[in-house]
């Protein structure tokens, strides 16, 4: 045989091979999907009603284990895989379920994903705004926990979010994650426990405020997440609303900007915590540091932490600034704003919120 018919023979014989494992994975391709489809649809199951029980804060994986050990489901990876691309994953509920081995794949995970009617949930409002003291007093009035309690937890307990690995421990610091929990309306379970409802509101902002785009304009900003949730704050308690939110949000950006005449933020709000929070706190005898640190009237830049809870609009406005000329701004008791670009304006203007605050029987601002 010459060596070019031996060499022909190999390579029929490679395509051969090569065509025959192709089709050997197509067939176990299709073969598989048939039976993913047949799982996932759950028609060839048995017909049965089975009970199990969901442990409290079982993962996907543990949930698909108490299928699978029940019966309900036969191959607990692809539930796995299947409540991955539901986005179903974190929303199992806890308790006693009946389920039939017979029910698709999407029939379970409606059922799972529903409150039991026997648990008992408490719903909670936290309005935008809401220091983590406030919010405190929201969960005790509810029966949830005590304002200390969630304070302690604040300051002193773990969690696991990512994104908490960019916030200070300073001692400093009234409440060590005030600005991060997400004002919102929640809704828990009576058996809740603070660690519980503050992993909830620390998932929310994580959800809410700390997106990706977010993230890509917070690189640009120069500012740090801990900075941003303080600005935030701080827009949230000086402007009256949505609309003037992004033009206190110049005033302060203006002030902080380099060369500025006025580098200092000098926010009332800032007062008022200091007042209504930090003394109270310290039995009217707060360090020396912890006053300095607050303080933005004798010191530039940022206080050290977060004075309140803010809800998205601050903190947009806070990374999306109208293009102003003004340093200082002054509220009428009808929440109007007067901006001004120079101190001698803002005098003038605090002499008009004084005239429309008389005409309401207050002396002063």
């Amino acid at each position: 045989m010459s060596k070019r018919k031996n060499k022909g023979h190999i390579v029929r014989n490679i395509f051969i091979a090569l065509l025959v494992v192709v089709l050997i994975t197509v067939i176990l391709f299709t073969v598989t999907l048939a039976l993913v489809k047949r799982e996932i649809k759950g028609n060839v199951r048995e017909d049965k009603n089975i009970t199990i029980t969901i442990p409290k804060g079982a993962s996907t994986s543990r949930v698909a284990s108490v299928l699978s050990e029940n019966g309900i489901i036969g191959n607990d990876i692809v539930f796995r895989l299947y409540s991955k691309y539901s986005e179903s994953d974190g929303k199992y509920q806890y308790g006693e379920f009946t389920l039939s081995p017979a029910m698709s794949y999407p029939q379970i995970v409606d059922r799972l994903t529903q409150i039991n009617d026997y648990q008992k949930t408490i719903k909670v409002t936290f309005p935008e705004g809401y220091n983590a003291f406030q919010m405190g007093e929201v969960l005790e009035k509810q029966g949830i926990c005590t304002k200390n309690e969630f304070i302690d937890a604040l300051n002193t307990h773990s969690f696991s979010q990512d994104f908490l690995k960019e916030i200070s421990d300073d001692s400093k610091k009234l409440v060590k994650y005030e600005g991060f929990l997400f004002p919102d309306t929640y809704e828990f379970f009576e058996d809740v426990t603070v660690d519980e409802v503050i992993n909830t509101m620390f998932n929310n902002f994580e959800k809410k405020v700390y997106t990706e785009e977010n993230k890509r304009l917070l690189e640009k900003s120069n500012y740090t997440l801990e900075e941003w949730a303080i600005f935030a704050s701080i827009i949230q308690k000086e402007a009256a609303n949505v609309e003037e939110m992004y033009n206190v949000s110049s005033v302060f950006t203006n002030r902080m900007k380099e060369n500025s005449g006025y580098p200092r933020l000098e926010s009332c709000t800032t007062n008022n915590y200091y007042f209504d929070y930090i003394m109270p706190f310290y039995n009217n005898n707060p360090p020396k540091d912890v006053v300095d640190a607050y303080d933005t009237y004798s010191k530039n830049g940022f206080p050290i932490g977060a004075i309140a809870n803010a809800g998205i609009d601050a903190f947009d406005a806070a990374l999306k600034p109208n293009d102003t000329p003004y340093y200082f701004f002054v509220t009428d008791i009808e929440y109007t704003h007067y901006y001004g670009k120079t101190y001698e304006e803002h005098l003038r203007n605090i002499e008009k919120a004084k005239a429309v605050n008389k005409t309401y029987g207050k002396i002063g601002l």
